[in-house]
């Protein structure tokens, strides 16, 4: 999954986690009125209607999926999503796929504009919900560069943001004839602020004269994240996000919600003998600070305030963290209305294998309970992060949503057509015996599959449409070539085991793809060593393990009225530890 940030296996503080006294006492009424607060907006915002939410990625992965679902798949798709009781799709919007070059301001790429607008008819036309997270910072577009780069740029310098801004201003315009999208969010993951650079010394200084108890000269060092201003530099960032990213997005996006960090960031001192210790932890309340109206968003996932040593939770004691965790946002909001923007019951992301999760055999239990305290609080809304399985596979336009884009063709005869249009505007990658396309995969894009380098099996699928019995190859590096057969029925996906290698300094991955015999119709290409799981649909399509329960709670949620249930007193478990 694109993140989750546990608190850590250090972090022995549960306690005042579940008691709701971590996060900071409520904001005092004239934290409104403070210097660098947000000011109220005088646009009155309509309310809410409930919503149930899903991500929506298609079958690409969240990095790739502008260019990677297929249109032909979207009406089916979002049709299958409201029969699942969702009345609203979050789409992610990346900053660096609609805007790919800002050096110099700026190359917008028109292909992915229109392809927001397809999604956007398609969503009104089945009556859906839209909420777009805006600036999604993820991109494997060519044009891109090093997305860490951008991101030090946008959170430190003004001409960076100024690039931003015009993203934005572009977004608000295309969205302005669709009513369906009813709320955006920007996201403090998509703004992570990694160091204070001598661009934005004078923006520090602006926002140190609003905070004379974090003590600093004009002329001194900025703080870092690690050290005695880890203080300061969080509750710089905290401010930054708010002042200077935004709040100027307000007027070309009304709807405008943030996502706070509701994780505390660890700090620790070291002692004479070298050991660490846990002095305290940094919240971020400036990231709730909205002007009045404006809706805050969150996101939960199980290891919130559990202790993270890979233990599994129980449906009761899952729900008293679920309820610590709005507890505590509540009292730094008031009645602000919450919109959780991922709601991750589960969660296999790899890095995070010590996180808690709730036991499998407790997940329906948990879903049942979990309506109770999202009617009593209430939340405006909430989404399930992955409506399908998804497969982290690093190819940038892998179902040639833009043509051949980012692919090198090898012919045998270059006079014949490779590229053929399907219905709605696909495209597919005709290969007669003998061809090949192939793509480089740079080690920029992240964490490339590696038979050498670790433990997770490497797979590739291919979906194509052979109206004749044909085999192709599929190569990854250096390694030994899978191939995958095609029985000449049509269109079918594919998949075999494949060893991936790449370049011996691990820079990049050549994937290659080959008809060895007969001609087939690529029509999306997958080279991947692990798959991000929901519960609700399977990679294949298949119907997942909790799809009757969310479609339970889906349906419960969306009620005019609360479960009879939830007014039952031995309902509400009582807390319990692990």
């Amino acid at each position: 999954m694109i993140r989750w940030r546990m608190l850590g296996r250090e972090l022995m503080v549960l306690a005042c986690l579940v008691l709701v006294s971590c996060g900071g006492e409520p904001l005092p009424p004239e934290a409104a009125s403070a210097p660098g607060a947000a000011q109220t907006q005088p646009a009155v915002l309509p309310a809410l209607a409930p919503m149930m939410a899903v991500h929506y990625f298609g079958s690409a992965w969240p990095k790739n999926f502008i260019a990677g679902f297929r249109r032909a798949d979207v009406p089916a798709d979002f049709a299958r999503i409201s029969t699942d009781g969702f009345n609203a799709v979050v789409l992610v919007v990346s900053w660096s796929d609609f805007q790919p070059d800002v050096s110099p301001c700026c190359l917008d790429d028109e292909r992915a504009w229109e392809r927001l607008r397809f999604l956007l008819d398609q969503a009104q036309r089945a009556k859906l919900q839209v909420v777009l997270r805006v600036g999604f910072p993820h991109s494997f577009h060519p044009l891109a560069g090093d997305i860490d780069a951008r991101l030090l740029a946008l959170t430190n310098e003004a001409g960076a943001r100024a690039d931003y801004q015009r993203f934005v201003k572009r977004l608000g315009r295309e969205i302005a004839g669709h009513p369906e999208v009813v709320l955006a969010f920007m996201s403090w993951e998509d703004q992570h602020l990694t160091q204070i650079t001598e661009a934005a010394r004078e923006d520090y200084r602006a926002f140190a004269a609003t905070r004379p108890e974090l003590p600093w000269a004009p002329g001194a060092a900025l703080p870092t994240r690690e050290g005695e201003g880890a203080d300061a530099f969080n509750a710089y960032w905290d401010w930054m996000v708010i002042e200077k990213l935004y709040r100027p997005s307000l007027a070309s996006l009304p709807m405008l919600s943030y996502e706070a960090r509701v994780d505390r960031d660890p700090y620790f001192t070291v002692a004479a003998d070298g050991t660490r210790r846990l002095d305290h932890l940094i919240a971020h309340p400036g990231m709730l600070r909205l002007p009045a109206g404006q809706p805050v968003t969150i996101y939960w996932a199980p290891y919130w305030g559990a202790e993270n040593r890979g233990e599994k939770l129980s449906a009761t004691r899952s729900l008293v963290l679920f309820e610590a965790l709005i507890a505590d946002v509540r009292s730094q909001t008031g009645s602000t209305p919450i919109f959780i923007d991922q709601f991750n019951v589960l969660d296999n992301s790899l890095g995070f294998e010590t996180n808690a999760a709730i036991s499998a055999d407790e997940i329906p239990a948990f879903l049942s309970g979990v309506v109770c305290p999202l009617k009593a609080n209430p939340i405006a809304g909430l989404a399930w992060w992955a409506g399908r399985d998804y497969a982290e596979s690093p190819i940038f336009n892998p179902a040639f949503g833009y043509g051949l884009d980012g692919w090198a063709r090898h012919a045998v005869d270059e006079s014949q057509a490779a590229l053929e249009s399907m219905p709605l505007g696909d495209f597919r990658v005709r290969l007669h015996t003998g061809d090949a396309i192939s793509q480089v995969i740079p080690a920029l894009r992240g964490r490339l599959p590696n038979s050498d380098g670790d433990a997770y099996p490497d797979r590739t699928c291919i979906t194509a449409d052979a109206q004749q019995p044909a085999t192709v190859t599929v190569q990854a590096g250096s390694g030994r070539p899978a191939r995958l057969r095609f029985n000449g029925n049509g269109v079918q996906t594919q998949c075999s085991d494949i060893q991936a290698l790449p370049t011996p300094d691990r820079s990049s991955l050549t994937v290659e793809v080959r008809a060895v015999q007969g001609d087939v119709a690529l029509q999306d290409v997958k080279v991947f060593d692990h798959v991000q799981t929901g519960g609700l649909y399977a990679f294949d399509g298949q119907p997942g393990p909790l799809l009757a329960s969310v479609r339970r709670l889906n349906a419960e949620f969306l009620a005019a009225s609360a479960p009879a249930r939830c007014s039952v007193p031995s309902a509400a478990p009582a807390p319990t530890t692990n």
